[in-house]
Parts: structure tokens; C-alpha cells; sequence
């Protein structure tokens, strides 16, 4: 006793760390999720399975491995996830099986908002509460929904660092250029990106201007872009795939095929020597990694400028 009372700094120490530990969300939790379903939770969840990459990830900066039943089954794949070279062995990978879920019974389901409704009806029905990610276009939109998630599991403080993280790289590492070159994002399937998707926000981040700006997109946020409207566009920068789906050399082949292709030597992109390949698993995401894919556009964009 009177040890401690010659040492208040202890006491206060042992308080605040006391208060770290405490809860950060208040239970029962109702939230509404991607689809505008009210998902509710008594209590915080310490099982969790996760269907969709962006959760793979948020997932592994926020709660102990222990906590996660299992991860998406793309989880490990090279093409998709940005998450590979850090994934615990541990860790089961599975698609949306209803069965297994329910026998694992998880205290929540993180799925995505195009995820099949059947399968997560009966997940629901099984008294399992599923949360659907409505998919983000924005940088904004990714904070917000790692924020959601981060309240979902009781983890909000390492939410807002890992969003301190994502802000804090790109004040550091983005290249403010001169004059900002304008980009297009061109594939052998004949559609770019345009204004309602994540490839846009990647450009505006990166301090690019997306050649195709303005034009009306379908509802996946695609525009077709045929050599023609190459050509007349005149894109400084052309982004094209590192990787084909179904076919091991496509990507490969697509370079040579626009390098070579006489009608568009008269292209800047081309004429500068301006063609990158984008590697799919930064093409694709949307999670805090799409610092990465920001990161990867600008540098590769002014860096040798």
C-alpha cells in the first residue's frame, strides 16, 4: 500500500489503460447495411465470417485472427486479393457455404450487396445476422464503410487509424504534378471505366483526368471504347491489364497487339511510351489497399517526369 500511494502515476497509468479496453460501440446495435436491411446484434461479435474481399481485409487490421471463422476463398489468390502475402495459415477460406456457415455458426456474416440473396435468406433464417457491403465508388465511401465496419466489431478506434493510415500515405507519396496528364483505362473487351466507378476516383486521386469524363456509362459504371474513339481521344497515359482472365498470355499479347498497331501511333500514350500494365488485384479493389492502386497510377504516371 504504500508502494502505490508514493506511486500515483501508476494508478492512473493502470486507469487509462483500463479505459482503452473498454467497449466502443454500444449493444444491442442496430445498423443498417448495404441494401437497407437493419441488421442487429446483442452483443459484440467474437466469431465472424467474411464473404467479400474488402472485409478480408478490414477484418485483418481490426480483430485478432482467433476472431475470424473464415475468410472469402479468394483470399489467397494473386489476381484478387491484397491481402495474400499477409494471411494467417489459420484462417479457413471458403466460399458462401450455407451449410458450413451455419454449423460454424458465426455471430455475423459480412457479404457484399450483389452476394446470392438465397444463400444469405437462409443464413438469416438460421438466426445468423448478415451485413451486406454496399460496394464503394469513392475514397469517401471506402472510409465510410471501414468505419461501419469497425463499429459492427467493436473496433472503432483501429478503424479511424487505419483510415488515418490510408490519409497519411497519400499526403506523403502522391506526386503533385505540373500539369496533369489525362488517362484511359483501354482493354481488349473494348470498355473503360468511366465517371460511377473506383477506377475514376484512382485517376482523380492520382491527380489524372480520365479521358473518358462525362461520357454516360451502363449500370456498371463501363462505357464502350472502341480503337476509333482511342484515336480521337488521344489519351496521354493508356492503363491496360497486367492479366486476363481464362488466358494465361492475353495480357501479354494485347501489349504487343497496341504497341504495334499502326493506327495508334499517332496516339501520345503511345508515341511517349506511355502504356502501363496494371496489375488486376490493384485494378480491382476497393478496400484501404486502393492507396496502392493510387499510388501505383500516379507514380507511374509522373514519377520519371
Amino acid at each position: 500500500m504504500r508502494w502505490l500511494a508514493l506511486n500515483p502515476f501508476i494508478i492512473v497509468f493502470s486507469l487509462l489503460l483500463s479505459w482503452s479496453t473498454m467497449a466502443e460501440t454500444t449493444y444491442p446495435l442496430h445498423v443498417v447495411d448495404g441494401l437497407g436491411n437493419t441488421v442487429i446484434l446483442e452483443k459484440a461479435p467474437t466469431k465472424i465470417s467474411s464473404k467479400t474481399l474488402f472485409t478480408d481485409a478490414v477484418l485483418l487490421e481490426l480483430v485478432d485472427k482467433e476472431q475470424l471463422s473464415s475468410l472469402t476463398d479468394l483470399a489467397n489468390n494473386p489476381n484478387y486479393s491484397a491481402i495474400k502475402d499477409i494471411l494467417p495459415k489459420s484462417i479457413p477460406l471458403l466460399a458462401l457455404n450455407v451449410e458450413m456457415i451455419i454449423a460454424n455458426r458465426p455471430d455475423i456474416v459480412f457479404a457484399a450487396n450483389w452476394s446470392d440473396a438465397s444463400k444469405l435468406a437462409i443464413i438469416e433464417s438460421a438466426g445468423i445476422p448478415v451485413y451486406r457491403i454496399q460496394t464503394p465508388n469513392t475514397l469517401k465511401e471506402v472510409e465510410t464503410e471501414i468505419l461501419r465496419v469497425g463499429d459492427i466489431v467493436n473496433r472503432r478506434l483501429a478503424a479511424e487509424r487505419v483510415i488515418e493510415d490510408m490519409q497519411q500515405r497519400l499526403q506523403q507519396e502522391v506526386i503533385l504534378p505540373k500539369k496533369r496528364l489525362t488517362a484511359l483505362d483501354y482493354n481488349p473487351w473494348g470498355t473503360s471505366s468511366g465517371q460511377d466507378s473506383t477506377w475514376d476516383e484512382v485517376l482523380k486521386q492520382a491527380n489524372l483526368n480520365n479521358a473518358i469524363e462525362g461520357l454516360v456509362s451502363d449500370k456498371y459504371g463501363q462505357v464502350p471504347v472502341s480503337k476509333e474513339m482511342v484515336i480521337a481521344l488521344n489519351p496521354d497515359i493508356l492503363f491496360i491489364p497486367a492479366w486476363v482472365y481464362g488466358d494465361e498470355k492475353g495480357a501479354d499479347k494485347f501489349k504487343q497487339d497496341v504497341l504495334s498497331d499502326p493506327s495508334l501511333q499517332s496516339v501520345n500514350a503511345i508515341k511517349e511510351g506511355r502504356v502501363y500494365q496494371m496489375p488486376h488485384v490493384l485494378r480491382s479493389v476497393y478496400s484501404q489497399y486502393i492507396i496502392d492502386a493510387i499510388l501505383f497510377v500516379n507514380h507511374s504516371a509522373y514519377k520519371k517526369l
